[in-house]
């Protein structure tokens, strides 16, 4: 996987924070944490060095899962991955994307065929997702920040980064919890998404008036359950 990597070089990425762009040369006359003071301070965007190990997502056994509501109750399912890497550095996560293919919709809840493909169905229009013209959704790794060690609660860390929906963009944060080691990358993160923001306006009491029972809530939950390997 390094040898890959190495003959690839400079690779070229859509990737929105500059990331490291340096040689290892550096690490046989300073110490790591020396190296990395000077890697960091030789900034380019859109490349990505030698020096880094890149973990790819395992699709098979990675998961993408979504719950949305309207005023009667929830529905949830997930969504494809098409692809995704992680560039570590030293132990660290300097960035990365996940690339989620959005015409692997499933709805999970609705046990009747024909109710669930409606669902699905009515998903992937312009209503929602405008799938056929959008047949991919993005989120990009900005910067992983390790939380503090009195912090309350299960996550390990707060991810910054730029989530791509109908070809909008904007940035988001939320916490995660990541577990790194030479060859493996485990996270798990849970957050909501304000689907509005990404021009998701169907039924949304924010656009339209006297929805009544039809009032979809705008926020969803996106469930991120990841495995990457070096």
């Amino acid at each position: 996987m390094y040898n890959q990597f190495k003959e690839k070089k400079m690779k070229r990425i859509k990737f929105v924070l500059p990331v490291i762009i340096a040689a290892v040369v550096m690490a046989s006359c300073a110490g790591p944490s020396e190296n990395r003071a000077e890697i960091l301070e030789r900034l380019e965007a859109g490349e990505i060095p030698e020096a880094v190990d890149v973990f790819r997502l395992d699709v098979e056994t990675s998961r993408v899962a979504w719950e949305g509501a309207n005023i009667r109750g929830p529905h949830d399912g997930t969504i494809g991955i098409k692809s995704g890497e992680f560039y570590v550095f030293e132990g660290e996560i300097l960035g990365g994307i996940v690339v989620m293919d959005m015409n692997q919709i499933v709805v999970l809840d609705i046990e009747d065929p024909s109710r669930n493909a409606r669902l699905r169905t009515h998903l992937e229009s312009d209503d929602f997702f405008s799938v056929e013209t959008y047949p991919t959704a993005e989120f990009e790794i900005t910067s992983v920040e390790a939380l503090p060690a009195d912090y309350e609660g299960d996550s390990t860390h707060r991810v910054f980064g730029n989530m791509t929906i109908k070809g909008i963009t904007h940035g988001i944060a939320f916490n995660a919890q990541i577990a790194l080691s030479e060859d493996r990358m485990v996270s798990f993160a849970d957050f909501d998404l304000d689907r509005s923001r990404w021009d998701v306006r169907f039924g949304s009491g924010r656009f339209f008036d006297n929805l009544g029972d039809n009032i979809i809530y705008d926020d969803f939950n996106l469930k991120l359950d990841l495995v990457a390997v070096n």
